[in-house]
């Protein structure tokens, strides 16, 4: 006749008086907020911890970590100058200069509107 085993979530339950569970809850939820955000798989490791501690007393050692995938970051394109120096403009391009332009002249076609 075999020992009927106490299931395992009513012990999870009461390590830490339940502040295990809490955080399992609040890590997980930023887990998934963040699985959600980048698209990306994430992961989340409890690691419990065995000790006898005596005359029929064990404890338990609980440790969450939590791997969060995080977005990617974009690179930015520099140009190195002659001088050794990094610059966001191609130094080998000439530049155009740049004037305002304003058009004060009437169209020299009639505008045409289109009916519906």
């Amino acid at each position: 006749m075999s020992k009927k085993a106490r299931p395992f979530i009513d012990t999870l339950r009461e390590i830490e008086a339940g502040g295990l569970l809490d955080e399992l809850t609040e890590v997980q939820h930023s887990l998934v907020d963040a699985i959600r955000l980048t698209g990306k798989a994430g992961e989340l490791t409890i690691k419990l911890a065995y000790k006898p501690d005596g005359a029929g007393q064990m404890t338990i050692k609980a440790d969450v970590k939590a791997k969060e995938p995080v977005l990617s970051r974009g690179t930015s394109l520099f140009f190195l100058t002659p001088e050794g120096n990094l610059t966001r403009r191609d130094p080998r391009q000439q530049e155009i200069p740049l004037r305002s332009v304003t058009d004060d002249t009437p169209p020299t076609e009639a505008l045409r509107t289109v009916n519906e």
